[in-house]
């Protein structure tokens, strides 16, 4: 089976996640793409995050048409802040025997090195980064396979390192956030019935 996994905190999930997942998926034909929302990012202070129930109902609604898109509660399960090291050993015992590829942007790899245990991940799973405007594709942790625009790709038997440099996500949820707090619009970011579930519960206001 191959996974791909998309963690996050997701305050809110927006449409770059979705079209990384989706190209992602498509590149290395993945059986599922799971999103994993964090009960509590350790790198974030808690009262900045908004509650996980909240962003798990957002993750639900905004995955919910896609059809190899899943939603994990294996973070939020546990009622506390999980490390993606962790994480990716309890994925290896839950499918044995998968094929795993992280999607992450370039400005989250750029800082590989911050991620607890980080050179152990690169022996758990492939990784899939997709470009982040003003954050170069780094080279020096691990030799690099550049996909380009939507060829299908033959993932290498053990894990390796992937940049999509035509996967361009700009959109950032903490921009989606600030715009939200103004009282502006946001759908051009996010999905309807994600808009619509904000809207309800009066989050970002």
């Amino acid at each position: 089976m191959r996974i791909a996994i998309l963690g996050g905190t997701f305050d809110p999930i927006h449409n770059g996640h979705l079209a990384a997942a989706q190209a992602v998926a498509e590149a290395f034909d993945i059986d599922e793409v799971q999103f994993i929302p964090t009960f509590l990012p350790p790198h974030k202070p808690a009262r900045t995050v908004t509650s996980p129930f909240h962003r798990f109902a957002m993750v639900a609604l905004a995955t919910a048409n896609f059809e190899r898109f899943k939603l994990s509660t294996i973070e939020v399960d546990c009622l506390e802040a999980r490390y993606s090291v962790h994480t990716l050993k309890l994925m290896h015992k839950r499918y044995a025997d998968s094929w795993f590829v992280f999607i992450a942007g370039t400005d989250m790899y750029e800082q590989i090195e911050s991620w607890k245990e980080y050179r152990e991940l690169f022996d758990l799973t492939s990784f899939a980064v997709v470009n982040r405007p003003g954050f170069a594709m780094r080279g020096d942790v691990a030799p690099v396979e550049i996909v380009e625009g939507h060829a299908k790709t033959r993932p290498r038997a053990q894990p390796g390192v992937y940049y999509f440099p035509t996967v361009e996500c700009d959109i950032s949820s903490t921009k989606i956030r600030e715009e939200l707090r103004r009282g502006g619009d946001a759908r051009r970011w996010i999905q309807p019935t994600v808009q619509a579930y904000i809207n309800k519960h009066k989050l970002y206001a």
